[in-house]
């Protein structure tokens, strides 16, 4: 077996139907051998029914269906465990292929193996509208969080100081050496990541990718994007239900990679930075309530006092 594809699902119906779906209109042209397996998080959509289908109909398809959501590190870690591959794609259900051949990403691969030690490959994601997705990023520190916070990232976007987390100075086109990829899309040699250690279970969701990659560089591997596969990914179409949710676990996520890889006092800098960024967005959204009234406005004010509520209840 050539690529084991892995899939984290909980319930995402309709963008996992999507999602398969180009996976088989891609392989099916390709000349590697591709399984999917994918890990449901005890769905209550009916995704469950629909995968088992999967699996009757084709014997390179599998389910396993956990009784609890546990996470998307230690999901992704079962299906790793049972994957026949001898690369891994880790995907999110609200994706699908664009272009590119999954052949082409693995004589990459291969031509770097044969001169140095990648780690993980990224491909260039697209937004639904066909934006770019800035998957590529630079590891997180002090200084890059506090770019992101008082919004410098976004005022300076083509500076490369303050754009150095997003690497939004740089047009993606080319491929490129980076420090971490997002987990919508990483591709990695299985025994390279078996070496690493697997995904940090102790991440729930988020930051989990960040810190594989880290884990690899410190090994000796080096991380890639790879803008000759294109997917599209709904901008965390499934995560960004409860928004609020969703960021409160990444500010949480985030916290813990710095005390896992730093130290307590710097994941308490961190901490501090995020939140002053949490307050900042809070102040933006009342003036903009005010005087630009409007139902979205006002609904981010409400999400992001939401956040620091479910935070500091946490």
């Amino acid at each position: 077996m050539d690529i084991s594809i892995i899939i984290v699902n909980y319930n995402s119906l309709d963008f996992i139907k999507k999602c398969i779906s180009s996976i088989r209109e891609h392989t099916g042209k390709n000349r590697l051998a591709c399984e999917i397996l994918v890990v449901d998080n005890n769905s209550s959509d009916e995704s469950v029914e629909y995968l088992k289908e999967q699996v009757k109909k084709n014997n390179s398809f599998y389910l396993i269906a956990n009784k609890n959501n546990e996470g998307f590190s230690r999901a992704s870690n079962m299906g790793a465990l049972k994957a026949k591959g001898e690369y891994l794609l880790f995907l999110n259900p609200d994706t699908r292929f664009v272009s590119g051949s999954l052949g082409e990403l693995v004589d990459f691969y291969s031509k770097e193996d044969r001169t140095g030690r990648p780690g993980v490959v990224g491909a260039k994601i697209l937004n639904s509208d066909g934006t770019l997705q800035f998957s590529s990023r630079s590891f997180p520190t002090l200084a890059r969080q506090f770019y992101e916070s008082y919004f410098l990232y976004r005022i300076f976007k083509k500076s490369r100081i303050f754009g150095s987390y997003f690497l939004s100075w740089w047009d993606h086109n080319s491929q490129k050496e980076v420090d971490w990829v997002a987990g919508s899309f990483m591709f990695v040699k299985k025994d390279y990541f078996m070496e690493a250690g697997m995904f940090d279970e102790d991440y729930f969701m988020y930051s989990e990718d960040c810190d594989l990659c880290l884990k690899l560089y410190r090994k000796g591997h080096k991380n890639y994007y790879f803008p000759y596969f294109v997917i599209e990914h709904a901008d965390s179409g499934i995560a960004s239900r409860n928004m609020a949710v969703r960021e409160v676990g990444i500010w949480e996520s985030r916290r813990l990679y710095f005390k896992k890889n730093y130290s307590a006092v710097y994941a308490g800098y961190l901490s501090f930075l995020y939140l002053t960024g949490v307050l900042n967005r809070i102040l933006l959204f009342m003036v903009l309530s005010i005087f630009k009234p409007g139902s979205k406005n006002r609904a981010r004010l409400v999400e992001y006092f939401r956040v620091l509520r479910l935070y500091f209840k946490g």
